[in-house]
């Protein structure tokens, strides 16, 4: 990595992030035929999904009209790819039904190692892991220049587009451009995962969350276990003889005295409920963490200002256009305090179709955005945030890409009419 002359300097797409959302832009740019460079700060891909044990796969799915309605995938193309193959190589397993949703169980461990799979083989796509940005030079309504680091070796690409799929919308951090951020105290929660061995699966069936929670809730109040122990919730995983603990944390993201803090205390809340829990708990008697996330799982932070923003209206009211080019369907997911989730649906169980404006941003005539950070208020992020919803942005951000410069009423029929002879939704 020392040498980056094997490295694109000039690439007509460059993907920053390597999550469910910029692997979907790079193969999407790549496949249409544009030498593509995705670049990833940690040592592998999936974001989420890997690096902060996120084990399900949601939004990937319509919302089902009734109990009895088959799961069926919402958007075509790579998301009915993945989820295809995922089953295929028993990394995936599902769909599974929870209410009035379908999720995918995934194995974190195992879904870095097939996106590694399928991102190598694909030709015109180059990816560097352990990259950041840390630097983006404008001219005008263009990125004309982003400055990459990788341990200490630093370089600049001059890319042709850009698509940010950093989940933090980095580039406009860093150019100045129009951003938005919720408050601190109104942010969806981080999500501070671990995997605990050698718990006994049984204890999760039947009453046994009520007695998780009965057993917490007590600690709490004789003063055994911190606050911050509320709200945690177990779920056994696909396929491993692993439990995931999940604990929602308050704190920003983009702050690095408060991402410190819930790193830290994480660890330190997750540790001291399992070994309560070993000792007051029958079936966590040998309970023990054995898998700790690379980082917290980040639901929101810096969010672009696009030519479109998304509104929880639209996601409520499911409206949608012939040129929509990403189908949103999982319902307002409202993390906003350690109480658990609150979930808005919509008024039918309809797709909302997410227009190519809210991918793009407002003033840079070379930038599209895909993930997390698209363009849309607070609670429509609440819903489009999720790893299924950001494959389909991402994919139509990648197509959209590989176009000349084009008005986005202009742009957005012809990246719908790629999609169309894509792999349908099924």
């Amino acid at each position: 990595m020392s040498d980056t002359n094997a490295i694109t300097t000039n690439p007509d797409v460059l993907v920053i992030g390597g999550g469910s959302a910029g692997v979907a832009a790079a193969l999407a740019a790549a496949r249409q035929g544009a030498e593509t460079l995705l670049v990833e700060r940690h040592g592998f891909l999936g974001g989420a999904g890997t690096a902060s044990l996120v084990h399900s796969f949601c939004g990937l799915y319509d919302l089902p009209a009734t109990p009895e309605t088959v799961a069926r995938v919402a958007n075509p193309g790579l998301v009915v790819e993945f989820e295809r193959e995922l089953l295929a190589q028993g990394i995936a397993h599902g769909p599974v039904r929870m209410g009035r949703v379908d999720v995918l169980m995934h194995q974190p461990q195992r879904l870095a190692g097939f996106l590694d799979s399928v991102c190598r083989i694909q030709q015109k796509l180059q990816v560097c892991l352990h990259t950041e940005v840390t630097g983006c030079e404008a001219d005008g309504q263009r990125i004309v220049e982003v400055t990459l680091q990788c341990r200490g070796t630093i370089w600049k690409v001059r890319p042709r587009m850009v698509v940010d799929a950093s989940g933090d919308a980095v580039v406009a951090a860093l150019t100045g451009h129009p951003w938005e951020q919720t408050p601190a105290h109104e942010l969806q929660r981080p999500a501070y995962i671990v995997g605990i061995g050698d718990a006994d699966g049984e204890a999760l069936k039947g009453d046994g969350p009520l007695k998780i929670a009965g057993c917490l809730a007590r600690a709490i109040q004789e003063k055994k276990l911190p606050v911050e122990a509320a709200g945690a919730h177990f779920r056994a995983s696909a396929g491993l003889n692993e439990v995931f603990l999940t604990l929602d944390l308050p704190g920003d993201a983009t702050d690095v005295r408060s991402l410190t803090g819930i790193e830290m205390q994480g660890r330190e809340v997750t540790f001291a409920i399992v070994e309560h829990l070993k000792k007051a708990l029958e079936g966590f008697a040998r309970a023990r963490i054995t898998t700790l996330p690379v980082r917290a799982g980040i639901r929101e932070s810096r969010r672009w200002i696009g030519e479109v923003v998304l509104t929880e209206e639209d996601i409520l009211e499911s409206r949608s256009s012939a040129h929509a080019v990403a189908n949103a369907t999982w319902p307002i997911e409202l993390r906003e305090t350690a109480r658990g989730p609150r979930l808005l649906y919509p008024k039918e169980a309809k797709a909302c179709g997410i227009p190519l404006g809210a991918l793009r941003a407002r003033d840079l005539r070379n930038v599209f955005i895909a993930g997390r950070c698209i363009s849309a208020t607070h609670r429509a992020q609440a819903s489009t945030r999720v790893m299924g919803t950001t494959l389909a942005t991402g994919q139509a951000a990648g197509i959209a890409a590989t176009f000349p410069e084009q008005d986005t009423a202009t742009l957005a029929p012809q990246v719908c009419a790629i999609l169309s002879q894509l792999e349908p939704a099924k």
